[in-house]
């Protein structure tokens, strides 16, 4: 999973909802590879936080299509 964040200085967490190892930061490549065990119980729970502002945003597994750029 690639996160774009709009500002170099912001810091993005990424949480695998309903796993035990809580919030990862990301570091500069802003990537970051998760063990989805069922996706029917879990989302993938992704903040970005830049000092003055801070979102949060939950995205659910069901129904996920990848595809190759």
């Amino acid at each position: 999973m690639k996160v774009d964040a709009d500002s170099e200085d912001a810091v993005a967490t990424v949480e695998l909802v309903g796993d035990t190892k809580g919030p990862v930061t990301l570091d500069d490549d802003m990537n970051i590879v998760l063990l989805i065990k069922n996706k029917d119980t879990q989302s993938i729970k992704v903040t970005v936080d830049n000092g003055e502002n801070s979102t949060t945003k939950t995205y659910g597994l069901i129904g996920l299509t990848l595809e190759t750029e």
